[in-house]
């Protein structure tokens, strides 16, 4: 389903940013457009989820696969089969993000310097999926934004915000569009490549992954 899942984001980032492109002189909101972006953001994470849960899963398995797995050595899968098969239900007890980082002290890797790009951005974004998923009502007008929502703003510049002529609150109002859309692919993508590459994977990631071009044309 990891592919499915990017391919699903990537394909609503499109339709976001084309739905973008007809509402600029439109100052109204649109839930086509929002729902774009917003579906875009979700299954840019439900990739991530899947990515790394088939790695996962691929070595707790007795006989695994070895395709999602294959360059791990044998000690870090037994470490890694252990962790999630184990009592302590690392499946269950692990965020999504630990996930990465402990299959990297599992195969004797450095961890993903949490400080630092790409994980600062993949970490916005996981919160940002958790914000939508979990909404709670809140007042946020102006520029008066919970903690969450000004690391995202860092990341929803100017150039990335929703190009309608539309106002406040500018959550969801500005950060909900196309460069959110595009922003979330991206940092996925980044994200996920940068920790295969961290974990000697030998599979190649982008025909794994990116299995075709979303930005086709299809029946309504």
């Amino acid at each position: 389903m990891a592919s499915q899942h990017l391919w699903t984001a990537r394909r609503e980032a499109w339709l976001c940013r084309k739905r973008e492109d007809q509402l600029l002189n439109d100052a109204n909101l649109d839930r086509r457009h929002r729902s774009h972006a917003i579906t875009a953001v979700l299954s840019a994470v439900a990739f991530l989820e899947a990515f790394i849960n088939a790695v996962w899963q691929d070595a707790a398995d007795s006989e695994p696969s070895k395709h999602y797995t294959s360059g791990i050595p044998d000690d870090a899968l037994a470490t890694m089969r252990e962790l999630w098969n184990g009592k302590d239900q690392a499946e269950r007890m692990l965020s999504l993000l630990s996930t990465f980082q402990v299959a990297l002290v599992c195969a004797g890797h450095e961890r993903i310097n949490p400080g630092a790009e790409p994980f600062q951005s993949v970490d916005v974004l996981v919160d940002l999926r958790d914000f939508l998923v979990h909404y709670k009502p809140q007042w946020h007008w102006a520029d008066e934004y919970p903690k969450f929502l000004g690391r995202l703003k860092d990341k929803i510049t100017q150039q990335r915000e929703n190009r309608q002529p539309i106002g406040h609150p500018w959550f969801p109002n500005k950060a909900l569009g196309a460069g959110c859309a595009d922003w979330a692919c991206e940092t996925s993508i980044t994200f996920a490549r940068t920790w295969h590459q961290s974990m000697g994977l030998t599979h190649h990631f982008d025909d794994t992954y990116i299995t075709s071009l979303p930005s086709v044309e299809i029946d309504d």
